[in-house]
């Protein structure tokens, strides 16, 4: 008996490994799709206004996705700390993700400069951004089906060979 359950539970455990990597490959695709939308009107309210830096990463994070809520922790520690530079500020909050390099670029031309170099910067970011995200779309697509495929195969083979 326990040693059916436990075949059972390992190739649960692989099916889940499976379905879990499948779920980063989406969640990347999705946080790199809210990227683009942040960058985009970022852009457009930088050109519109010459509000603060801080509110200006407010108005633009509007949702409840990671990137957002990533904005407004940016915006207070800038508020809070006005010394400390944007892309120290991003690098100190951001977790180790695909589009970490070019968002680092982003906030440091951001963060100095004339107008047009920082609409230049968030263009330049916006458009990677966009290649980023077409890049995961395609890879989320072909992937993710392939690992739920493999997850719940290798674990139903795990599941046979154990019992």
């Amino acid at each position: 008996m326990t040693r059916a359950v436990s075949a059972v539970m390992a190739g649960l455990l692989c099916a889940l490994a499976g379905l879990r990597h499948a779920a980063s490959l989406r969640a990347d695709e999705a946080r790199l799709r809210r990227w683009g939308t942040i960058l985009e009107r970022l852009s457009v309210i930088l050109r519109e206004q010459a509000d603060p830096l801080p509110t200006v990463l407010r108005q633009a994070a509007d949702a409840d996705a990671a990137p957002d809520r990533l904005l407004h922790r940016m915006a207070a520690l800038m508020q809070a700390k006005p010394l400390i530079t944007m892309q120290d500020i991003f690098s100190s909050l951001c977790e180790p993700c695909i589009e970490h390099d070019v968002l680092t670029r982003m906030f440091a031309g951001l963060g100095r400069g004339t107008l047009e170099n920082r609409l230049l910067a968030t263009t330049q970011a916006a458009s990677e951004i966009s290649l980023m995200t077409n890049q995961a779309a395609q890879r989320a697509a072909k992937d993710a089906k392939l690992w739920q495929t493999l997850g719940w195969t290798g674990g139903a083979c795990l599941t046979l060979l154990l019992l």
